[in-house]
């Protein structure tokens, strides 16, 4: 774990290049062009267009340059700010063309000139460890934490622009040259030009957290340097119910209650134990941040510094009332102040609707017309979705089983706290269920007979997010914390970051 602060500002770095670069424009303009021409040599030379005829011809040498330049496009306009590692699946992609592309030279129909450059092995073989080093390098360059071998990609880069222009001067000395067969070089020759104008024009920038990397999700940050024993874990025990932990605890609440009557008589009207322990809560990720891990897909994310709470509020205190889910974000210096203010907006903001539907509902809605027979693969769909980190932000954002933790309120039921499951769809790491208020006679030292106020609460967590000793200590802070509530009206000293 590390501790922000002023001397730790700009520890992380990446590179980008923003749609106000000039050069922005210019490798989408050149990637557009090499899909152009591309198209235009296949259309005009029909079956002649390096061996068009066959499926893979087809497909690796027309349908996959014409993606990669439409993706690499979308990448730089969509991406090119602060996540230029989009881009590297369209690099990848390209590669595997380029690969292709030198393999299709070997045939003697295609140009038997290029094919006798080729065809001794060693060129190809040259050709092959070119792509596939320039592709590997540029993953180093564009990635945050990379090796920053932007001068090694660039000249790889070179090589491949060489070969470009080398297979287009054969051409023109050939017998059989013609300015159609001069496309397919002018198509590759302007996708590797793309490329290279992003690594020349790229600018580094700083900032003191971390930049998202390839392998993150919308929701959380890869961790990649944990114990090879968490990492095996995972698969181990694949299920989230499969490998919680289950507990119990008190916590003294005559100081709590003191603070509650101080907080509203400050003005925060209806100050309850639900703020108290969401503001205890975040407080305690904010110097625990291994709490505020998930798991998806097998493996281990981070969520940093959004605290995501997930709730469900009766919309009316009956027994036939329905209720709704309500999520709430948070940030690790938030006050007791600030959690107020931002729960109680969450719920005003539910409230204000007219059937006092939150955002989980209008989604419930949609998917409820979904006929029951194919209820199940949608269902199906989205898990898998989830488990490759494909599901849009917005579906995100509005779901109640993707967050840091689940709180629920039984005390305002008049009923001890359950052991709620986890759900096995979702992420949610952390389930907690607070009770009613009860009063329990204790003996002290000199023998009078006190009594004292406890409210019990219950845990379940996915233990495999980080180990017990770590659990135990973050709730052991978050028992200090609602033994000593003052201590949240103070944003804390410092912020503890997960690793890196």
């Amino acid at each position: 774990m590390e501790k922000r602060n002023a001397t730790t500002a700009k520890r992380y770095s990446t590179y980008e290049l923003s749609r106000r670069n000039p050069a922005t424009w210019f490798a989408v303009l050149f990637a557009v062009l090499s899909a152009a021409f591309r198209i235009v040599h296949y259309s005009l030379l029909g079956g002649k267009a390096e061996g068009v005829g066959t499926t893979w011809y087809v497909f690796f040498l027309i349908v996959l340059p014409v993606i990669v330049c439409i993706y690499l496009v979308y990448a730089l306009l969509r991406h090119g700010e602060r996540r230029l590692y989009k881009t590297l699946l369209p690099v990848y992609l390209g590669m595997i063309f380029f690969i292709a592309r030198n393999c299709a030279l070997m045939d003697p129909d295609y140009h038997p000139a290029c094919y006798e450059l080729e065809a001794s092995g060693l060129g190809l073989a040259i050709s092959i460890i070119v792509a596939v080093l320039f592709a590997i390098l540029y993953k180093f360059t564009v990635n945050p934490g990379g090796l920053r071998s932007r001068l090694y990609a660039l000249i790889l880069g070179a090589l491949i622009l060489a070969q470009c222009v080398c297979h287009y001067v054969i051409r023109q000395y050939s017998p059989d040259g013609d300015i159609f067969y001069d496309f397919a070089e002018f198509s590759a020759f302007s996708m590797i030009l793309s490329i290279e104008i992003v690594l020349i024009f790229m600018k580094k920038v700083y900032s003191d957290e971390p930049f998202p990397m390839a392998g993150d999700r919308p929701d959380g940050r890869r961790l990649r340097s944990l114990d090879p024993i968490t990492g095996v874990g995972v698969y181990i025990m694949p299920d989230r119910n499969g490998a919680d932990n289950l507990f119990r605890d008190s916590f003294e609440c005559s100081n709590a209650e003191k603070y509650i009557r101080k907080k509203r008589e400050e003005g925060l009207e209806n100050f309850g134990y639900t703020h108290l322990i969401l503001a205890a809560y975040v407080r305690v990720v904010s110097q625990r941040p291994g709490i505020n891990r998930f798991i998806s897909g097998q493996k281990i994310y981070s969520r940093g510094k959004d605290i995501e709470v997930s709730m469900a509020i009766k919309k009316e205190m009956a027994t036939d009332g329905s209720e709704t889910i309500i999520n709430v974000h948070f940030s690790p210096d938030d006050t007791a102040d600030d959690v107020y203010r931002k729960f109680n907006l969450k719920v005003e903001e539910v409230k204000a609707t007219s059937e006092l539907d939150s955002s989980f509902d209008k989604v419930a809605g949609l998917l409820n017309l979904i006929p029951g027979v194919f209820m199940k693969f949608t269902v199906w769909l989205l898990k898998a979705m989830d488990y490759f980190g494909l599901i849009p932000k917005f579906l995100l954002q509005v779901s109640p089983f993707h967050g840091s933790i689940f709180i629920t309120s039984m005390g305002s039921l008049g009923v001890p706290p359950v052991y709620h499951h986890l759900y096995d769809f979702g992420n949610i790491p952390v389930f907690v269920a607070f009770g009613i208020k009860r009063r329990q006679c204790e003996m002290q030292n000199d023998g009078s007979i006190v009594q004292h106020k406890y409210i019990d609460f219950s845990v379940v967590t996915d233990e495999r997010i980080c180990d017990g000793f770590y659990f135990a200590s973050a709730f052991k802070l978050m028992k200090r914390y609602l033994a000593n509530p003052d201590r949240l009206d103070e944003k804390p000293e410092s912020v503890v970051d997960d690793v890196y």
